[in-house]
């Protein structure tokens, strides 16, 4: 199964961060929504996002 995460890690990291170690167990291409402009997401049969939480 093809499998990708789109992130965000902007302020401390931490997203980054626990990526990366899910990343280490796992065979997922992890794509960093900062500096992506476009992406053809169907190649993939699961994906998943990840982003902090902001403001609360």
């Amino acid at each position: 199964m093809k499998t990708a995460k789109v992130y965000a890690s902007v302020h401390h990291g931490n997203t980054k961060k626990i990526i990366d170690e899910i990343a280490k167990t796992n065979d997922i291409e992890l794509i960093d929504a900062t500096q992506t402009v476009e992406k053809d997401l169907s190649e993939y049969d699961l994906t998943g996002f990840a982003s902090g939480v902001y403001g609360g």
